[in-house]
């Protein structure tokens, strides 16, 4: 029976809690492949980011690793990651459509992995060239919180990072209390814990709160209430109205069943788009 083993960072390294997700991506970018990882705010991105940049540089490889700017701005950060010159002989600088060119061709000819963060903020023109260069199989890591149903958020596979289980998050609370110096009891850590709902950076607020002495008001995560049982029951009544109406010939049930099932189907719809987790930090 094979177990998870844990794997130990080096002193001064942060240890990465997601070694599943770290393997599943790093496999995936190795065979020229692309990923999409989801995750509120304070889940753990940047540190799995963080992961993966250090595991293929280790390995030899080209990374460009970006963050949302201007689009220029992000054509020439990738370029200089990848070594790629930006200027012409004459040291006029490259056009966008230039430089995206000359990023296509170098990936062409070379292997090298793109990874944006905070894709969800990034021009949807730079989000639709990555569609480009997926076409050309480069190998890309994209993350992002509670991105778009749209163009390069729904052609690549997901990976959402769930919170983490409570052990982890009470090496976190523990590992953040020794840093300042706060002697906890497990029952300190275990109401410390209801606040972070799995979530790495409201642990280390937690603690960071409880060093400072502040008051605790309620938890950031927090789902919305589902009515749509109630909206179906509620379309059920007025298509029964209009049955009635049949029976009964009253144009004004018929009138007002047909547009109050009108406005419930509308709002299905509505809530149906909306995210089905709301997260925030305040």
């Amino acid at each position: 029976m094979n177990e998870e083993v844990e794997e130990r960072p080096p002193d001064g390294e942060f240890k990465i809690y997601r070694q599943p997700e770290l393997r599943r991506i790093t496999a995936s970018l190795l065979a020229n492949g692309a990923i999409l990882v989801v995750g509120e705010e304070g889940s753990g991105k940047s540190v799995l980011r963080s992961a993966v940049i250090k595991k293929l540089s280790d390995d030899g490889f080209l990374v460009a690793s970006v963050e949302p700017t201007t689009l220029k701005q992000m054509m020439t950060e990738i370029c200089f990651c990848l070594d790629i010159p930006t200027e012409t002989l004459q040291g006029k600088s490259l056009t966008i459509e230039k430089l995206k060119i000359a990023i296509a061709d170098f990936f062409k000819e070379n292997t090298a992995f793109l990874i944006l963060d905070d894709a969800q903020n990034c021009n949807r023109k730079f989000r639709f060239w990555l569609k480009q260069l997926r076409r050309q199989r480069v190998p890309m890591l994209i993350l992002a919180t509670d991105p778009p149903r749209s163009d390069i958020f729904v052609k690549i596979p997901r990976i959402e990072l769930r919170p983490l289980p409570e052990k982890a998050i009470r090496e976190i609370m523990e590992s953040a209390a020794i840093e300042r110096a706060i002697a906890l009891l497990p029952t300190d850590l275990s109401k410390l814990h209801q606040r972070s709902r799995g979530n790495p950076m409201l642990a280390i607020r937690a603690i960071e709160e409880e060093y400072l002495g502040l008051d605790f008001e309620g938890a950031d995560n927090h789902r919305y209430f589902d009515i749509t049982p109630f909206i179906l029951v509620g379309g059920v009544i007025f298509v029964i109205m209009k049955f009635i109406r049949l029976g009964t010939s009253d144009q004004a049930l018929y009138i007002f069943g047909g547009i109050a099932a009108a406005m419930v189907l509308g709002l299905f719809q509505l809530l149906y788009n909306l995210p089905q987790e709301k997260k925030r930090i305040r």
